[in-house]
């Protein structure tokens, strides 16, 4: 069992030695977190470092491994009966600031372009936070230039245990507040749950952070309703057009009533005649939800190879545009 599936699995009771390779606190707080309870086993001839090891991890229900099974069973039943269940995926109304997640279809749209680009812009009139929560591809450490560590999960152990040292995972750039992804995401996803956590504690010092989800199918569904404003990303070929209109219906159906959502169609060619397709064509698919367009910006590759925001151009004007509809929302 890897750590993630020792989290994601289906059970009630995980039982786990001290030599296991991946025992550390961070998964004992995930798999609890996850509404399952977690029993240490250690070998009594290994000395009292086998049971001290599972104690520094935080688990408090220890059993012998020489135990006999109706024992397992025992110390199973009373561990389930002090559990907790698991932590809900929710942010209470008016608990920070304001919430902006992006998302999209995959086969690179655009989406952490558009998410820095509106962190940016929105960071020049308030307090703002961005957060690469991409859980298979995070990559606005690379594209802003920024150091590995610290990142999103430096930020989560202390949101969670220091919260007063939550600035110091984060890196600025001029008026902004960003958190990378992790170095290596494939280790261990981060959870719906901590990230709810870490929005919740940034909001607390930022009116608006903004949030690249990364892409469906990726993108845990229950995870949108988190969010005020939700902003699907999608190209403006008449393939893309289409899987963006089919990614917005999905979207649609797991926001709350309050959440808004918004279509943002990226590299869009000048032609009225395309833009006016497009926009009839999304019109259709989701009536009433508004639509950005983005124009082709090729100013965009250097910045990208710079590691810099862009700062002119299409692309920053459009996003400007997009920016302004976030300005009157309140302040933490």
């Amino acid at each position: 069992m890897s750590p993630a599936q020792a989290v994601s699995s289906q059970f009630d009771v995980l039982f786990i030695d001290d030599v296991c390779s991946f025992l550390n606190q961070r998964l004992v707080i995930d798999v609890r977190a996850s509404g399952k309870s977690i029993v240490g086993v250690f070998d009594p001839s290994d000395g009292t470092d086998a049971k001290r090891r599972l104690l520094e991890a935080g688990i408090g229900d220890v059993i012998e491994s020489d135990s006999s099974p109706e024992e397992f069973l025992d110390i199973a039943a009373v561990t389930i009966s002090h559990s907790t269940p698991p932590r809900e995926v929710t942010i209470e109304s008016g608990n920070g600031g304001y919430r902006i997640g992006l998302t999209g279809p995959p086969g690179g749209v655009g989406v952490t372009e558009i998410a820095c680009a509106l962190a940016l812009d929105l960071s020049r009139r308030h307090r703002t936070a961005l957060v690469d929560a991409n859980p298979a591809w995070p990559s606005i450490g690379q594209r802003l230039g920024l150091p590995v560590h610290p990142n999103i999960r430096t930020a989560i152990d202390f949101v969670l245990h220091e919260p007063e040292r939550l600035e110091d995972a984060t890196h600025p750039i001029g008026a902004l507040t960003v958190i990378p992804g992790p170095a290596n995401p494939g280790v261990a996803a981060v959870s719906p749950a901590d990230l709810v956590t870490l929005i919740s504690g940034l909001g607390q010092a930022h009116s608006h952070v903004v949030v690249d989800l990364g892409h469906l199918p990726d993108l845990p569904i229950d995870l949108v309703g988190c969010f005020d404003a939700i902003l699907v990303v999608g190209t403006g070929d008449p393939v893309g057009v289409t899987r963006l209109a089919r990614t917005a219906e999905r979207i649609a159906i797991s926001i709350t009533p309050d959440c808004e959502m918004g279509l943002v169609v990226n590299r869009v060619d000048k032609a009225l005649r395309e833009r006016t397709e497009i926009v009839s064509v999304l019109a259709g698919s989701t009536p009433g939800v508004p639509v950005v367009l983005i124009p082709e910006d090729r100013g965009i590759r250097r910045a990208v190879w710079d590691g810099s925001p862009v700062e002119r151009g299409p692309l920053h004007r459009s996003v400007r545009r997009l920016g302004s509809v976030f300005d009157e929302v309140r302040a933490p």
